[in-house]
């Protein structure tokens, strides 16, 4: 299913639904097994409630089960807009490097490799796919301590990434010390509920919370589709801005 169907059936359950009834255990558990694709779905529906005790290997043994969850059936979480918003955001220059944290299936470093600016293109995850193209340069990793050198890359993005980190400050500063021009980040617009599909542990529907993470750089944020994207230029300062 396409991200942009996922964002509007999420604006359905979250908006329109009353939250007395929308974060009910009763109401929710149909669509937890629709997207797991089991019956047996306590560890999904209870993870913000484990994930803070999990250790770092039982948080990527974790990920590496989800096995046929929908987020793992979609070719990307990325809705159009996003990428099409990603790629025009990038600086037209060569010999450039790109790290995707959070690279999925290979799906935004195949998008981006179009582009023929890159010298380097790496993706990094807790649980690599093996679906990723072997051209690509792939790491096990997950924020926020990643296996990289201080501005090791030109631009870094990551994509649907941040909503399900345990630690979103020490997370953006990672996303910084490891980038030297960009960092490019997307997440959904989403409220906050107990029961939510896909794992996510962090909520942003405002922006600037997000975006204070990536203080003193000069920040832009834009609603594409139902998601977040924001461009951190780490060569200026200020003011954030929408």
């Amino acid at each position: 299913m396409k991200r942009e169907w996922t964002n509007k059936i999420r604006f359905v359950l979250d908006e329109l639904i009353p939250p007395i009834i929308r974060d009910s255990r009763w109401f929710i558990w149909p669509f937890f097994v629709a997207a797991y694709g089991r019956f047996s779905v306590n560890d999904f529906m209870n993870f913000k409630s484990r994930a803070y005790a999990m250790t770092e290997k039982e948080y990527a043994e974790f990920y590496g089960a989800l096995g046929n969850s929908v987020s793992r059936r979609r070719v990307t979480d990325l809705n159009a807009a996003s990428i099409h918003y990603l790629l025009n955001a990038i600086p037209k220059k060569t010999d450039l490097s790109v790290l995707d944290v959070g690279l999925g299936n290979g799906y935004l470093l195949d998008q981006l490799s179009a582009l023929n600016i890159w010298s380097r293109i790496a993706g990094v995850d807790v649980a690599p796919s093996d679906k990723v193209p072997t051209k690509f340069q792939t790491y096990t990793g997950a924020l926020p301590n990643l296996p990289f050198k201080d501005q090791e890359f030109d631009i870094v993005t990551c994509t649907h990434v941040m909503e399900h980190v345990l630690d979103s400050a020490a997370s953006a500063k990672e996303l910084i010390r490891i980038a030297r021009e960009m960092v490019l980040v997307v997440v959904p617009r989403q409220r906050y509920y107990y029961y939510t599909l896909d794992e996510h542990l962090n909520f942003y529907p405002s922006v600037e919370p997000l975006m204070r993470l990536f203080a003193p750089f000069e920040v832009t944020a834009s609603l594409q589709e139902g998601d977040w994207v924001l461009a951190i230029n780490l060569n200026k300062s200020g003011d954030q801005n929408s």
